[in-house]
């Protein structure tokens, strides 16, 4: 798998509230000793994340997906309150 900038990945994380996260890939690049890395926006977690290639989760589960929805859901009704949409 070739990941570049734009993809969207799920990937397993440490130090965030769920052990998972989805997002856009921002930027990869090489490091020595562990490879293959990448920044992405995580949609479940919140924020700038690193990730490591070798992390990536090929199928996400329905807990994950799951948590994404939800996390999507409570993102429209915060805009709605502040009336963005």
């Amino acid at each position: 798998m070739n990941l570049k900038k734009g993809d969207m990945v799920w990937v397993e994380v440490k130090g965030a509230p769920s052990n998972f996260g989805y997002g856009e890939v921002f930027e990869v690049w090489e490091e020595e000793d562990v490879g293959e890395v990448f920044t992405f926006f995580c949609e479940v977690n919140g924020g700038l994340r690193m990730g490591y290639f070798k992390n990536i989760i090929e199928k996400p589960n329905a807990r994950m997906t799951s948590k994404l929805l939800e996390e999507k859901r409570a993102i429209i009704e915060i805009l709605k309150k502040k009336k963005v949409i």
